[in-house]
């Protein structure tokens, strides 16, 4: 299931959003509190982000400038002022289409879906294709899809991050500081019950598509990707 976060702080058009993207099959979230967008859309980590220009505290082109720099998803910018300066503005900050106050719901649902085939689907890139397989399982790097000939998992960045290093270091293990240091290479202090929860939801994608591979924690070290004996 895709995820979007809307970043809107007017409660009606939050409430219409998220009904009827629900409605068709998306996980949202919204914004109670406006400093946090970043650490909510951290938290999250969703597939899209439908993005308000005119929020308390900082405006929405602060806010997509902040996501560019940890994450390529989509941002749709949400705005009653749409000129073509605002929209080279928008570009300039990250955006990748815009939609327009007042909006038609079909419309915004169109846009989306296309943005989520181009991202993730069936429109993604296919030139050079990045694809690892080991066992019965399928990582593709460019529509963020964990598969098996029987299912198939849609993967957050933070999975396909920490996924993508243990299929190029298999069958090594790889130690809990370096996942750390690479996949949060931030200023802030992450509590290693970070990773660790990561790691349980890879898991849990793993046994969803009935893999053949298994992640063993090696204690005191880190993590192992390995084949299970048939």
């Amino acid at each position: 299931m895709y995820r979007i976060l809307i970043v809107e702080d007017e409660r009606s058009i939050t409430h219409t959003l998220k009904k009827r993207l629900e409605k068709y099959g998306y996980e949202c979230h919204t914004i109670e509190d406006f400093k946090r967008v970043l650490d909510v859309f951290q938290e999250t980590e969703p597939h899209l982000v439908i993005m308000d220009i005119n929020l308390p505290y900082f405006d929405g082109y602060y806010w997509s400038r902040k996501i560019r720099q940890i994450s390529t998803c989509p941002i749709m910018i949400l705005s009653a002022r749409m000129s073509e300066l605002d929209q080279v503005y928008g570009i300039e900050n990250g955006a990748d289409d815009f939609i327009t106050k007042p909006f038609v719901m079909d419309v915004v649902l169109a846009k989306i879906n296309g943005q989520i085939r181009r991202t993730y689907g069936e429109y993604a890139k296919n030139t050079e294709r990045r694809i690892v397989q080991l066992g019965n399982t399928t990582l593709n790097l460019d529509t963020v899809r964990l598969s098996t000939p029987k299912q198939e998992e849609v993967l957050t960045v933070k999975e396909l991050q920490l996924c993508t290093m243990f299929f190029e270091d298999f069958p090594n293990v790889v130690t809990r500081q370096r996942l750390l240091s690479v996949i949060w290479d931030e200023e802030g202090f992450v509590e290693e019950n970070t990773l660790t929860v990561n790691i349980k939801r890879l898991r849990k994608k793993l046994e969803n598509v009935q893999s053949s591979l298994e992640l063993k924690t090696i204690r005191g070290i880190g993590y192992q990707l390995t084949v299970k004996d048939e």
